[in-house]
């Protein structure tokens, strides 16, 4: 089952017990719609939820941003030895001065990583890294990450995060 950045499957319950069984197996997150006097599964995954109609638009809207919020927050992406870039079912492949510095930025994913740590790992280079080389590698991987569902943003003064893009 492919499974994209914005997708939460819908289930109704309990007539599609299985379509549940599979999404559960596969990490896909979903919303039960829980039907007539059905009684809603008891579950404690993170990315799973139920609601009873009617519910409001807002209401949904609310409860499938938290459900893909919880299942962005559970990824990490992964870099192979090839530059191959990939998180969730989406890859990218990029140059290897901006897979040096995504290796970085992944091992340290959802958490500041210093301009002076991208200055370090590329001081052993014929040509060093400065600021603003630095800033347009950054610049270009910024728009080839933006189709598989990560950011880099700026920590102003300190240096870069890399994230799962914002839904909100």
């Amino acid at each position: 089952m492919s499974v994209q950045n914005s997708d939460v499957i819908f289930v109704r319950w309990p007539v599609q017990a299985a379509l549940r069984s599979r999404c559960r197996q596969d990490g896909v997150p979903r919303l039960l719609v829980v039907e007539g006097g059905a009684l809603p599964p008891i579950s404690n995954d993170p990315v799973e939820d139920w609601v009873r109609p009617p519910v409001s638009s807002d209401d949904l809207q609310t409860r499938v941003r938290a459900l893909q919020n919880r299942f962005n927050s559970r990824r990490a992406p992964a870099i192979d030895s090839t530059g191959t870039l990939t998180f969730g079912p989406h890859s990218v492949t990029i140059s290897s001065t901006q897979a040096e510095l995504m290796r970085l930025l992944v091992e340290r994913f959802g958490k500041v990583v210093y301009r002076v740590e991208f200055m370090q790992r590329f001081a052993h280079r014929r040509r060093a890294l400065n600021r603003n080389s630095l800033d347009l590698h950054i610049m270009r991987l910024r728009r080839r990450l933006l189709p598989i569902g990560l950011s880099i943003r700026t920590v102003w003064g300190r240096g870069y995060l890399l994230d799962h893009t914002s839904s909100d």
